[in-house]
């Protein structure tokens, strides 16, 4: 490599997980050279914010294909996340399979547990996970262990700056909440976001409490309205916040967070929020067994979350996890002693990065 030969780093994700995943790295990766290659919700927030970022079809009209624009461009190496489900051309795969046609080193963050799938002949320069409970599951997958970094996920880091205490006072005068607020954070998995709600609401006692619910963008049972008669039929007041645009702001609000295995329970435990995680074995387990390779999402580990599995258990568990502070104080203690973000998230692995792709180039 010439002396004053930067790497030019090519960042895609599909997804919005994705790309919080990847984004802290831009700054820590300086003075390397970063161009984002996006499709999806993330291409929407690029757009959004007035960022500048290519496309597939602003590629092939350019420059033919990937792999083209990869050699007038010299990009050196390619930063991508796991999105999955995806309906358009996933970017993200594309990145790859031309990063591997020329040689180049991937770099992988997972954006959740279990969303990388390395597709044929793929082989990472390194994979960046959320806990080491993950480097069995991935071996299983044939990635090499040497490659495997337990590094927590850069987008939680910066969660650490937050002003909790005013976003839960902004958002608790305007929505009106004077008393015990859970968020349920629904998922686009079918019909099993719905059921698991509804199960919660036919076993548990929420007099006093507001639900504020708040669908994901993408579950069609709530753009079909299936929702409406449900939320009807709880003994909590009901609140829909799935426009709302701050979902930071609803988790300070609230004073738990439900879901099957939203990673909205995560940020909110890294707010000081506890989360309580729905995992029926035929619903939401069974689910991440198909999607992910796994029964019950880390997070679930040594105490640091609320957990239900079965409805017996629902009325009881939503109660301690409510109410009993000391309950609370421990799960959130046991969540931020495994999981807790560190500001540098995001320079460690940037380090790792830099230094296989400077070895990379300097090999050509």
């Amino acid at each position: 490599m010439m002396p004053d030969q930067q790497p030019h780093y090519l960042f895609t994700a599909v997804h919005q997980g994705p790309y919080l995943s990847i984004q802290p790295l831009e700054a820590a990766l300086e003075p390397g050279k970063v161009t984002y290659l996006v499709a999806g919700v993330a291409q929407k927030e690029r757009e959004r914010l007035g960022l500048p970022y290519l496309d597939t079809p602003a590629v092939t009209s350019e420059w033919g294909n990937l792999d083209n624009y990869f050699l007038a461009a010299q990009v050196s190496a390619v930063v991508r996340s796991s999105s999955e489900d995806v309906a358009e051309t996933n970017v993200e795969e594309s990145a790859t399979a031309a990063a591997r046609r020329l040689g180049l080193p991937v770099f992988v963050i997972e954006d959740f547990p279990g969303n990388y799938w390395p597709t044929q002949g793929e082989n990472p320069a390194a994979l960046f996970v959320e806990d080491e409970s993950l480097t069995p599951l991935h071996q299983a997958r044939g990635i090499d262990p040497e490659v495997i970094c337990v590094s927590g996920n850069p987008r939680y880091g910066q969660l650490q700056d937050l002003d909790r205490t005013a976003h839960r006072t902004e958002v608790r005068q305007r929505l009106g909440l004077d008393g015990p607020a859970v968020l349920w954070a629904g998922q686009p998995d079918g019909d099993n976001s719905y059921q698991a709600l509804k199960r919660l609401i036919d076993n548990f006692d929420g007099s006093g409490v507001t639900l504020l619910f708040r669908a994901h963008p993408r579950d069609g049972a709530y753009a079909s309205g299936k929702y409406k008669d449900l939320l009807t039929q709880t003994s909590m007041r009901v609140l829909d916040v799935s426009l709302e645009a701050n979902p930071l702001g609803l988790y300070c609000a609230s004073d738990l967070v439900i879901t099957q295995f939203s990673s909205a329970g995560v940020e909110a435990s890294h707010l000081g929020v506890p989360a309580l995680y729905l995992l029926f074995d035929d619903l939401g387990q069974e689910y991440l067994r198909a999607y992910k390779g796994y029964d019950v999402v880390p997070w679930c580990n040594d105490g640091c979350s609320f957990l239900i599995q079965r409805g017996e258990e629902i009325d009881a568990e939503m109660r301690r996890a409510i109410w009993d502070n000391p309950a609370r104080l421990l799960v959130l203690d046991n969540f931020h002693r495994r999981f807790g973000a560190v500001n540098d998230t995001a320079r460690t692995i940037a380090g790792r990065i830099q230094t296989t792709a400077a070895i990379s180039l300097s090999r050509r």
